[in-house]
């Protein structure tokens, strides 16, 4: 794409833009087409203005080339490593392991303890905190999902080891995401309740 910018302006004179690679062959299946329009949503929101964002790019590119691939469940691992690694990138990533207020080990393996969120909280809870703080609104995210983060935190989306994806997959994960997501950019996005409907 080229354009041309004037000082002390915001808006931009498009001259001319290529297509790279076309997104049609993701757009026949509509959970699809609304992971597409989550994608373009969460960059526009999320990215500062007149900022080169490569990682950020980079992110948007394995998750599209992912989509693309059409294998069984690509829309729902390609949009929970989006979205894990657009919350880390941009620095609101918690810790996963421990609880936010009293500091309490969740992976302990003799003990393993219940994890909940909370739009009012950046972190995690325990079960102890969470009565204590009476938030009786928050979400567990499950030991699952909260394996399937540090299995996408530490290998590329093509290299993740297999699973059988659906809808229901690491739903309280991506859940807990877009809230990170909101929290940030101060305001509700209008793609994720549609693309989790879109199952």
């Amino acid at each position: 794409m080229s354009y041309y910018q004037r000082e002390n302006r915001e808006l931009v004179t498009i001259d001319s833009c290529e297509l790279i690679q076309s997104q049609f062959s993701v757009i026949r299946d509509f959970s699809g087409s609304c992971a597409l329009d989550f994608l373009a949503e969460v960059s526009e929101q999320i990215l500062p203005a007149n900022e080169p964002g490569e990682r950020h790019f980079r992110l948007l590119g394995t998750a599209l080339e992912h989509l693309r691939s059409a294998t069984p469940g690509a829309v729902w691992s390609a949009v929970t490593y989006f979205s894990l690694w657009t919350v880390k990138l941009a620095g609101l990533l918690p810790e996963m392991h421990v609880c936010i207020d009293c500091g309490a080990w969740l992976e302990d393996p003799e003990h393993p303890m219940r994890a909940f969120f909370s739009r009012m909280s950046s972190g995690l809870h325990c079960a102890d905190c969470r009565r204590e703080l009476h938030l009786s609104n928050a979400w567990e995210i499950s030991q699952d999902s909260r394996n399937i983060a540090q299995q996408m935190l530490h290998s590329p989306l093509a290299q993740l080891p297999e699973r059988t994806w659906t809808q229901s997959t690491a739903t309280d994960l991506r859940r807990f995401l877009a809230q990170r997501i909101e929290s940030h950019i101060e305001r509700k996005l209008v793609t994720a309740p549609v693309l989790e409907a879109a199952a």
